[in-house]
C-alpha cells in the first residue's frame, strides 16, 4: 500500500494538517501540480495508483514546457498530465487502476482514460470548460461498455487552490478570458491579487503556498461549489 506520508511540515502549518487527510493518490497529483505551475505550464497534476494502493504512474501538465523530464509529453497541446500518466502505462499491463487529477478531466484526456485500464477517477476541482463533458459515454455502445466511475472529491480549500494555474492561463487567453473570469469572479480576482504581490513567488513546496493562501482559498469555497454543482448543459 502507498503509504499516508507524515507530514514534514510545522505541526501549526493548518494546510499541512489538512493535506494529510487528502488521499495519497491526491497529495502525489497535488505536488505534480504545483511542480507544472512552477515550470510555466498549467499547473494540473495526476497519479495513477493500482488496486493494492502502489504507485504506478505519475505525471503534470507540460504544454508550456520543451524538456518532458520524467513524462513523456511535453510542448504540444496533448501534454495534458492525465495523458503524461496513461503514456506511462505499458499496455494492458494494469487493471483496475485508480486515477487521481486535480482537474476535471478535459474530452482529449477523459477518451484516452476510457481506453486505458482505469477503472475510478478521483477529480479534485471541476474545470467549468467540461461540466458535463462525462455524457460522452452515451454516445455509443462502446464507449459505455468500461465506463469509469468518476467521483469528485467535496469541495474545499485545495479544490479552490488546484483551479488557481488554470485560471491564470486562462485570464490571458484570446478567446475564454472573460468567460472564465464571470464564471469564477472570486477565483480570478485572488490570482490577480497574487501575481500583483508575488506572495507565492519562490515557494518550492505546494503546502507552504497553501499556507500563505489558506484564509483566502476558503473564501472561493463556495463559488467553486457551486460550479462542481452544475451538471452543464444537457446538449
Amino acid at each position: 500500500m502507498l503509504p499516508r506520508r507524515e507530514s514534514a511540515y510545522a505541526a501549526p502549518m493548518r494546510s499541512a494538517a489538512s493535506f494529510g487527510r487528502l488521499e495519497p493518490g491526491m497529495q502525489v497529483a497535488l505536488e505534480q501540480a504545483w511542480a507544472s505551475a512552477r515550470a510555466g505550464s498549467l499547473g494540473i497534476g495526476a497519479a495513477a495508483l493500482d488496486a493494492a494502493g502502489e504507485l504506478v504512474a505519475v505525471g503534470r501538465n507540460r504544454i508550456n514546457e520543451t524538456d518532458p523530464g520524467d513524462d513523456v509529453l511535453a510542448g504540444s497541446s496533448v501534454a495534458h498530465a492525465e495523458m503524461n500518466v496513461l503514456a506511462k502505462l505499458p499496455y494492458r499491463a494494469h487493471d483496475g487502476l485508480v486515477l487521481h487529477t486535480t482537474l476535471q478531466p478535459c474530452v482529449q484526456c477523459l477518451g484516452a482514460i476510457r481506453l486505458s485500464t482505469v477503472s475510478d477517477v478521483r477529480v479534485l476541482a471541476p474545470d467549468p470548460l467540461f461540466r458535463g463533458v462525462e455524457r460522452m459515454r452515451d454516445v455509443i455502445p462502446f464507449l459505455a461498455r468500461r465506463w469509469p466511475v468518476i467521483e469528485q472529491r467535496p469541495v474545499d480549500r485545495w479544490t479552490v487552490l488546484a483551479l488557481l494555474y488554470p485560471t491564470h492561463h486562462m485570464r490571458s487567453h484570446p478567446t475564454l478570458s472573460e468567460w472564465w473570469a464571470g464564471t469564477l469572479p472570486t477565483v480570478a480576482e485572488l490570482v490577480a491579487d497574487i501575481e500583483a504581490d508575488a506572495r507565492c513567488a519562490g515557494v518550492a513546496a505546494v503546502v507552504e503556498a497553501a499556507e500563505i493562501l489558506w484564509d483566502d482559498l476558503d473564501a472561493c469555497v463556495a463559488e467553486v461549489a457551486a460550479v462542481a454543482d452544475d451538471p452543464g448543459p444537457s446538449r
